[in-house]
């Protein structure tokens, strides 16, 4: 299975047209909270909290999909699920790649 693109560059070229120079705060914003993000996913993942987990990861794949960070997204949809499943092994599982894509859409978000 082919993995999408780090980001939807349509959403991309929407979002810039409609929000010109506040694109680059929406950008910020997004680094920024998706640091929280990740932080409040890992102290869920911890503590043992499904429930945490699964907000904090149903939060960060809104934030992401509407900024167009597809490949964060699905690792969000998929930890979401593993949490609603009580496997939080697996959701664990996937915070490398999670951060890792996080990563990669920050730095493309910063090239566009």
């Amino acid at each position: 299975m082919e993995q999408p693109p780090v980001l939807d560059t349509a959403v991309i070229n929407e979002l810039r047209e409609i929000m010109g120079a506040d694109f680059d705060t929406l950008v910020a914003s997004y680094v920024r909270d998706g640091g929280q993000r990740l932080q409040a996913l890992h102290d869920a993942l911890a503590a043992g909290d499904a429930e945490g987990v699964r907000q904090q990861a149903h939060s960060f794949k809104g934030s992401s999909g509407n900024l167009g960070a597809l490949r964060v997204t699905g690792i969000c949809l998929e930890i979401e699920q593993y949490a609603r499943d009580r496997d939080l092994a697996a959701a664990g599982t996937l915070m490398e790649a999670l951060e890792n894509q996080f990563q990669k859409s920050c730095d493309a978000l910063g090239a566009c």
